[in-house]
């Protein structure tokens, strides 16, 4: 098996989290009319989330990849 194939959804979620990063910084932050911040906050939790998931889903693709031979 590749290693592309093997790795495939640790690489995937590892792209999300990076366009969620790249998202947050291009939409950027502001102040209104009312003195309020304006930002995509969302953004950065989510980019730890997935960065998480691909470190999750790259330790268990190389452990069955170890244990299969």
């Amino acid at each position: 098996m590749s290693v592309i194939k093997r790795y495939l959804v640790a690489f995937l979620f590892s792209i999300c989290g990076c366009a969620c990063l790249i998202a947050y910084k291009a939409i950027g932050s502001y102040i209104d009319e009312n003195g309020f911040l304006v930002e995509p906050f969302g953004f950065i939790p989510l980019f730890w989330l997935f960065q998480l998931l691909a470190v999750s889903a790259f330790a268990v693709s190389f452990i069955k990849s170890r244990r299969a031979g």
